[in-house]
């Protein structure tokens, strides 16, 4: 007994076509035109603003009472700040690009270290941390006891 087909229950959906069929026919909330951006205080086009921006400006029928009736702050596309694509390392005060920091140094820009400053940093830490075997005892390392601490 073979069976075809995908494992579970699977209802799929038929590609939906402009101006065809039924998908959206009793669709009750109004169509948004146009929408405000915060920002430049200009009434702009749909198409000014990113998908997200609109959904949150747009009617929700799921939504808890009162949140629809909230004024929503939307921001153009032209108006929302970009990725930054560089940072100014704390240590060497030099601006370096993204790649050039650890993820977890992107988080906090303000106090971020490049990778470079980062390793000479913990070179310093490691060396700082060896036991320092001065040139004085002529005859090798001395080990310490702990008759000799007592």
């Amino acid at each position: 007994m073979s069976r075809q087909g995908p494992a579970g229950k699977f209802r799929i959906q038929p590609a939906v076509q402009e101006g065809y069929g039924a998908y959206g026919a009793n669709d009750q909330t109004p169509t948004v035109k146009s929408l405000r951006c915060v920002f430049c205080d200009q009434e702009k086009q749909i198409d000014a603003f990113s998908k997200t921006q609109v959904a949150k400006a747009t009617y929700n029928p799921y939504a808890p009472p009162g949140w629809n009736k909230k004024a929503k702050n939307i921001t153009c596309k032209q108006c929302t700040a970009k990725q930054t694509a560089s940072l100014q390392c704390m240590t060497c005060t030099k601006t370096k690009p993204l790649e050039q920091f650890a993820k977890n140094q992107r988080k906090h820009a303000e106090k971020a270290r490049c990778l470079k400053c980062m390793k000479k940093r913990e070179d310093e830490d490691m060396n700082d941390s060896d036991p320092d075997y001065s040139s004085d005892d002529s005859d090798g390392p001395h080990h310490e006891t702990w008759h000799d601490i007592m």
